[in-house]
């Protein structure tokens, strides 16, 4: 008989580890089980919509549908080897739909065909042009922020967020790392033994704290260039998964585009 999956995994939305994946006991084959069909009562969805998805196969015993995010299977519940299921698109869902069928048959052998939904349209625009060809995970957020540049880099500091964004421009990768803002009224807003050299200045409060506190930072920015301006600000992110792009608007209209997990960062001037 075919390897059985975990029998818990009922939900067909939601990540689950490893071990509840199945397990076949034989690779794809010329021979074998076969699936003839597997489609959905439309060409594309919307957040909150009821659709069906309908199957049909050859030579099979067992069955499993599995949802996939970004090439990985997720919670997959066991099913008939032909059959339909009605579900419901999740109401906060910005990426597209993709299904995975598993058929197996006696001896273990299995065929799989997957299954994509793409959105309908994105549910929020992105509040900048020639944004990304997703959807953005919501409306852009509107916060006061400051920014200040310095030698080698750039911070910025996001109220709503509660956080300082340290983009890096020096000889190495240009990378970038976030900071919970400690800042608090009261606490020294920068280091008098620290003399700046003609033209530059120390930066002070939160952004101070970082670039005292971290030799990293400190040694990567070099010193600022001029005193920190508070400006309004939009932010809009990405709805992957994981390895999400976040968008900053610049106090000139640019955009900063900060690339998953610090690995990089752009500017784009305004148009």
């Amino acid at each position: 008989m075919p390897a059985t999956p975990n029998p818990e995994v009922t939900p067909i939305y939601g990540t689950v580890p490893p071990e509840a994946f199945p397990t076949p006991l034989a690779s794809p084959a010329t021979s074998g089980p076969a699936i003839l069909s597997f489609q959905a009562d439309r060409e594309a969805i919307m957040p909150g919509e009821v659709f069906t998805l309908t199957w049909k196969s050859a030579g099979a015993v067992q069955a499993w549908l599995y949802l996939l995010a970004e090439g990985r299977l997720l919670r997959g519940v066991p099913v008939p080897p032909a059959g339909s299921r009605t579900l419901t698109a999740p109401a906060d869902l910005r990426q597209p739909l993709e299904y995975m069928l598993f058929v197996f048959d006696a001896s273990g052998v299995y065929a799989s065909r997957s299954l994509r939904l793409p959105l309908r349209q994105c549910p929020e625009s992105w509040f900048f042009p020639h944004a990304p060809a997703e959807c953005p995970s919501g409306p852009p957020v509107i916060s006061f922020a400051a920014y200040q540049p310095f030698e080698r880099g750039h911070m910025i500091w996001i109220q709503a967020r509660d956080e300082i964004f340290v983009l890096f421009a020096d000889d190495q990768v240009r990378r970038w790392q976030v900071f919970a803002d400690l800042f608090e009224e009261g606490m020294p807003e920068y280091d008098p033994t620290l003399t700046p050299p003609p033209g530059r200045l120390q930066p002070i409060r939160g952004f101070g704290l970082v670039w005292r506190n971290d030799a990293e930072v400190r040694f990567r920015l070099g010193w600022a260039l001029r005193p920190e301006q508070g400006f309004t600000t939009r932010i809009q992110a990405t709805a992957r998964e994981r390895y999400n792009v976040l968008f900053i608007q610049a106090p000139d209209g640019g955009i900063w585009q900060l690339d998953p997990e610090g690995s990089g960062w752009a500017y784009h001037p305004p148009p």
